[in-house]
């Protein structure tokens, strides 16, 4: 059995969650010699030439992606020119399973690269990381504000686009609009002018949709980390039968450290780790940090800026308080141990995340996790149980919890008493193995 894991980007190039995630799966499936050949595949980009390296033992192949993302590449008017390579590379290799792990416009690996897999006699299957395949914005909040469902519509979907992309109090104006030029069939995508995009956002919508039928179509299975997406799925119409329910894990060694003993005194030890970028939230916390002295909460922010003008922006409002500290990037080895010397960690989310690795981490290392009340973080938090949970983007609502746990010293402790420990990730890898051999029978 040959597997390709096929995604955008890979380490050391790129250090984020979907990365990670495939590196665990390699390494288990490579350790447990369940598959006679793994091989990660990612796009070479801006090179007529396939490129090899080998990372942590894994077999990596660029195929060759020489496209300029010009226009009409981004509004699918062409084919990315890699295409071919990647089929050549299909051809050539053989592998009996294409495995998917994202997919991107422009060009990195689309759904062009899944009608191919499918073409070549490989039994194809995607593993949804992100809800950007049923949602043009990937937040799943209706114009910033509302909770959405996910169910892709052509007139919701293109308010929402346009509202994001900022034209604002235009958006009633160019929806109806472009209704009619959709209805009219006069496609205004092919004018080079960005007019002709918003006009055109229903047309556009409506290729997303195709976009994510033709992805559906040619998998034979599709995996979701969460039941919470699962739903999404089968309500844009995907065959439950064809849906795998495959739960997060902690995708690296960590020794789950589960305490329960330990009572707060008249402070609260909390601390930040993510991205340091609006979606993260991390404004949030700091503006919410305002209420309280600096002696009776404390923060340790971690993380790499996703977001340059953002993070100077959080710096500039913190440079004055003594309780604040910014202390840089942790290792993967060094996250579990640093995070045991708090008493909760704080994840603000502004956005539906599907299925936030860091509230594993926080698990692994026995604290409570204190998130904002958002699709991938209340799956894994029950308030008032093992976490808790207030309004997204509600300053006054964070204030709400933080001051419980200031004022109740026997909450975040008692939270600790009901952390369970991750799921080793190689019973993840496990269920990826059966899932495996069920479409090779």
């Amino acid at each position: 059995m040959k597997v390709f894991h096929v995604l955008n980007h890979f380490l050391p190039q790129q250090i984020a969650g979907t990365e990670v995630y495939v590196r665990a799966l390699v390494k288990c499936l490579m350790e447990a010699a369940t598959v006679e050949e793994v091989k990660v595949v990612i796009p070479n980009y801006g090179s007529n030439k396939n490129n090899y390296y080998v990372y942590d033992g894994i077999p990596v192949i660029q195929y060759a992606e020489p496209s300029i993302a010009d226009r009409l590449l981004i509004m699918d008017k062409r084919k990315p020119d890699g295409l071919d390579s990647f089929v050549n590379l299909l051809n050539s290799e053989k592998p009996a399973i294409v495995h998917f792990h994202e997919m991107a416009g422009s060009n990195g690996v689309s759904y062009h690269h899944v009608t191919a897999a499918k073409n070549s006699g490989a039994k194809v299957l995607m593993t949804f990381h992100l809800a950007a395949n049923t949602c043009r914005t990937g937040t799943l909040l209706y114009k910033e504000k509302d909770f959405c469902n996910g169910v892709i519509d052509e007139h919701k979907c293109t308010a929402c686009h346009l509202h994001s992309a900022g034209y604002g109090n235009l958006t009633p104006f160019l929806l109806p609009l472009s209704v009619f030029l959709y209805k009219m069939k006069i496609d205004t995508t092919n004018w080079d002018s960005r007019a002709g995009t918003a006009l055109g956002g229903v047309f556009t919508t409506h290729l997303f949709q195709e976009r994510f039928n033709t992805l559906v179509q040619h998998c034979d299975k599709v995996v979701v980390l969460t039941a919470w997406y699962k739903d999404v799925l089968l309500a844009n119409g995907v065959p439950a039968g064809k849906i795998i329910y495959i739960p997060q894990a902690l995708p690296y060694d960590a020794k789950p450290v589960i305490t329960g003993t330990y009572k707060n005194g008249h402070s609260v030890k909390l601390v930040f780790l993510g991205r340091i970028s609006p979606f993260k939230g991390l404004h949030l916390l700091i503006d919410a940090l305002r209420f309280f002295s600096e002696e009776e909460i404390s923060l340790d922010i971690y993380g790499q800026a996703q977001d340059k003008v953002y993070e100077e922006q959080c710096r500039h409002q913190t440079k004055e308080k003594k309780n604040i500290h910014w202390k840089g990037v942790l290792s993967q080895a060094e996250v579990v141990p640093a995070l045991m010397q708090y008493d909760a960690l704080c994840l603000c989310s502004t956005l539906s995340e599907m299925s936030p690795l860091v509230i594993q981490e926080a698990f692994a290392a026995g604290i409570p996790v204190i998130a904002s009340n958002v699709y991938g973080n209340a799956e894994q938090i029950v308030h008032d149980q093992n976490g808790l949970l207030f309004r997204f983007k509600d300053v006054g609502s964070l204030k709400d919890q933080l001051e419980r746990c200031l004022r109740d010293p026997f909450l975040l402790p008692g939270l600790r008493q009901n952390i369970k420990a991750p799921h080793a990730f190689m019973e993840t890898a496990n269920a990826y193995y059966a899932l495996y051999k069920s479409l090779l029978n």
